[in-house]
């Protein structure tokens, strides 16, 4: 993207700036994600503050050259020139900094990919990962600046994919990078100079969760969605030269799924077979709706209502009613429990306070009965003398 107006510079940081709102707003940073891959590794990583400047395309580094800014940390320095890009602009009018060394070359893709990829991930979503390794193509004379561990692709309706790159820091896995591969003529070509070599996988489970906003989110491929990522990755392997895929970890979930309808059947018949046996019986028929399709739960419930009543238009509550009722009840001793235990720990510490105070007020005693004695005997000498 070109700048040559102070027009277009306000629009980039205007548009920079809502990027900004929209990362605070959600308390992205504070998402924890859990990426777990069919080839068995599993992905923590979060949108840390530091690398959103970067992200954002904006170079801090010429800022910092600039001295017009004192802030420490990157975040609070990029805050600080969105506040007081004006300053940035004179020193760009005199010739002092060049928005070329300011932004990145690629500031409107990364500002899209960071719009589009940083706040939803779900697994149906990601094209691929790649689990990178640079030495593959340093071998071949084709070495990358790429410092990336792994590279998350999401594809958009459009056929547009973004990329971004993963580097391990301690524990955790933050984004350092962003790409964009048009959906043209062009797109596999790019792709090709970034995935030659390299191993694919694809994602069967993300957890996300963020305890500020409370926002949690649990997506899992099921075993057809398994065979079409399986069928993408072999597609980009077959116009890729040396891209090997890596499902090792989903291999029998995947190569089982037949198997798994049948066991399926299975169930149907076996639960059919045991509420035969409770309607005949006349009793009501208990099932785990943990592990139950919610057909045959609404068909047990339906039973259980019709067994509660019994036939009874005046009967007050159903079996489904009772067991909603049973629930909050079962939720109320919950909150009594936890209640009670905060209230057990705020009593426990009041007694250890007063054990406190009541040592300090022994020792306030001894104190006290050593200044009396101690001025008793100096009563006594005076009288004797």
């Amino acid at each position: 993207m070109s700048i040559s107006t102070k027009g277009e510079f306000d629009e980039i940081i205007e548009k920079i700036k809502s990027l900004v709102i929209q990362y605070e707003n959600n308390s992205l940073h504070f998402n924890q994600y859990q990426i777990y891959l069919a080839n068995g590794d599993k992905l923590s990583f979060e949108v840390s503050p530091k690398v959103v400047p970067h992200l954002l395309g904006i170079r801090l580094d010429y800022l910092i050259g600039t001295n017009l800014f004192k802030s420490q940390d990157a975040y609070s320095l990029m805050k600080d020139f969105l506040e007081n890009s004006y300053s940035v602009y004179r020193y760009v009018q005199e010739g002092r900094l060049f928005y070329t060394s300011l932004f990145s070359r690629f500031l409107e893709e990364k500002l899209e990919t960071f719009e589009k990829i940083i706040y939803y991930f779900d697994p149906s979503d990601i094209e691929f990962i790649c689990k990178y390794d640079k030495s593959k193509t340093f071998q071949l004379g084709l070495e990358t600046n790429s410092p990336c561990d792994y590279f998350i692709a999401k594809k958009m309706n459009n056929g547009d994919i973004y990329l971004l790159g993963l580097v391990r820091q301690g524990n955790i896995y933050m984004p350092m990078s962003s790409m964009t591969f048009r959906n043209d003529e062009n797109q596999i070509t790019g792709l090709k100079s970034l995935l030659l070599n390299q191993v694919l996988t694809f994602s069967s489970n993300i957890l996300i969760n963020n305890e500020v906003t409370h926002f949690n989110h649990s997506g899992r491929l099921n075993v057809s969605n398994k065979l079409n990522k399986i069928n993408t990755l072999k597609k980009y392997a077959s116009q890729i030269k040396g891209v090997s895929v890596d499902v090792s970890n989903d291999y029998q979930f995947v190569t089982t799924g037949y198997t798994m309808k049948d066991n399926k059947i299975n169930d149907y018949k076996m639960v059919c077979q045991q509420l035969k046996e409770a309607i005949l019986e006349r009793k009501l028929f208990t099932l785990d709706e943990k592990d139950a399709d919610a057909e045959l739960v609404s068909l047990v419930n339906a039973y259980n209502d019709g067994a509660c009543t019994n036939g009874n238009e005046q009967a007050l509550k159903s079996y489904s009613t009772l067991a909603l009722e049973y629930d909050s009840l079962v939720k109320k001793v919950c909150n009594l429990e936890l209640q009670l235990e905060k209230e057990e720990e705020q009593s426990a510490a009041y007694y250890k306070r007063v054990q406190a105070l009541e040592e300090e007020n022994l020792q306030y005693k001894e104190f006290q009965e050593s200044v009396y004695s101690l001025v008793r005997n100096q009563q006594q000498k005076q009288l004797k003398n």
